[in-house]
């Protein structure tokens, strides 16, 4: 889809003409999208309960358009949506999706509270807890499980055992609806058949400067104090980091699942944790979810099939014509030999007629030529015999019956 390119100006007078959620509509976007492009390009927008106040008659005010000293912000351009799905790929997702659409939201925590240990663990995932209970702790504070069997898990060590309930969970909804979780070392597997998918479990991290404790100041200072002695004395050293690390890299506690291979448009590959729900609380949306989204892989998968199978079938036919093509010279030739021979018989009878018809006795040389033309006709006519030409014709397969190089029909029956 081309991108919707615009001015400021333009996309100010937009937003303030109809609701945002309808711009966003019209735009092929989501109104958080839209709200996040105004805000980088600096347009104000409507505030909470504006078209409200409006259609009610209650005076409001629109805020004042401003200008920007950065060019850059002057000009917008708004990507659309990816490329529709294919209509099997559409149509799979939507029969998918039907039975679990009305499912109703239950209501969900917001702050992250210290979860208990989970004692009857899931077969898939029990390599996982374990390896997760038992593994060293990092410098930042994380632990992972990405051995052989196990999930592919990197998160802080207080999400531990929330991760382990999450997994556990999600293999049992998975099992309930002949599924199964497979651990792969670095991810996650599942899938119905030949179709399958990859998904991991990820923790979502924020970088924050650093600020160093006393006995980092401390050590930083004595690096630096032997780095001007040594320059005194004219030694260097090359590769010296500081005493501490500039940024930190911060465990949120903030968790997702993300579908990580077999994109297929119209099917969501992402849940997480957010201001209103936790992850735990969306497990059957969860596997419903995976369900769907194989619904749209098989969907996919044999739409390239039948692909493949009509450029088979086309690559079949043009290899059939090519040979035909080929025998069709290969039978102009053989005719032609035939045609030379019926040729050259009759001009030679003619040949000998003539010469007989001067005097049965011709001396020497006159008389061996004609000898050899009376053998050379009767070779010529020997190729010419129907039992001799059948077994060339056989042999070179230049008329067959059935004919094995006649295009087949879709269905694959005899054309014949």
């Amino acid at each position: 889809m081309d991108p919707y390119q615009t001015t400021r100006r333009v996309m100010y007078d937009l937003v303030w003409s109809k609701p945002m959620t309808t711009v966003a509509m019209e735009l092929g976007i989501s109104d958080v999208a839209l709200k996040k492009i105004c805000d980088r390009h600096r347009i104000p927008t409507p505030g909470r309960g504006y078209w409200a106040k409006k259609e009610s008659g209650q005076p409001i005010q629109r805020t004042r358009f401003y200008a920007t000293a950065d060019p850059a912000d002057e000009q917008i351009i708004i990507h659309g949506p990816p490329a529709p799905p294919s209509p099997a790929v559409r149509e799979a997702i939507k029969v998918h999706r039907e039975p679990h659409v009305s499912r109703p939201s239950r209501p969900k925590p917001m702050e992250f509270e210290p979860v208990e240990p989970l004692r009857i663990i899931h077969p898939s995932i029990a390599r996982t807890a374990q390896a997760l209970r038992r593994a060293e702790l990092r410098p930042d504070g994380a632990v992972s499980a990405s051995g052989e069997a196990e999930c592919g898990i990197e998160v802080g060590i207080t999400s531990v055992e929330r991760v382990i309930r999450i997994l556990d969970a999600l293999a049992r909804a998975l099992d309930a609806r002949d599924l199964a979780l497979h651990a792969e070392g670095r991810l996650m597997r599942t899938g119905i058949g030949r179709d399958t998918l990859t998904f991991a479990l990820i923790e979502r991290t924020e970088t924050r400067p650093h600020i160093p404790t006393d006995a980092e100041l401390a050590e930083e200072e004595r690096r630096l104090r032997r780095n001007e002695r040594n320059a005194r004395l004219g030694l260097w050293e090359y590769g010296q980091k500081r005493a501490y690390p500039e940024p930190d890299t911060i465990r949120t506690g903030e968790l997702g699942i993300r579908i990580t291979d077999q994109y297929v448009t119209g099917a969501r590959r992402v849940w997480k944790d957010g201001k209103t729900q936790r992850l735990e609380n969306l497990i059957e949306e969860i596997a419903d979810g995976m369900v769907l989204y194989l619904a749209g892989v098989k969907a996919r998968r044999e739409e390239h099939e039948r692909w493949q199978q009509e450029w088979r079938l086309q690559e079949q036919r043009r290899a059939l014509a090519r040979a035909r093509e080929e025998r069709e010279k290969r039978r102009q030739e053989f005719v032609g030999r035939l045609a030379a021979a019926a040729a050259e018989i009759s001009q030679l009878e003619g040949f000998l007629a003539r010469m007989q018809s001067s005097g049965p006795d011709c001396p020497g040389e006159v008389g061996r030529m004609l000898a050899w033309a009376e053998v050379r006709i009767r070779t010529l006519q020997a190729s010419l015999e129907p039992l001799g030409l059948a077994a060339a014709l056989a042999e070179q397969k230049l008329f067959p019956e059935p004919d094995d190089l006649m295009d087949r029909p879709r269905d694959g029956t005899d054309p014949t």
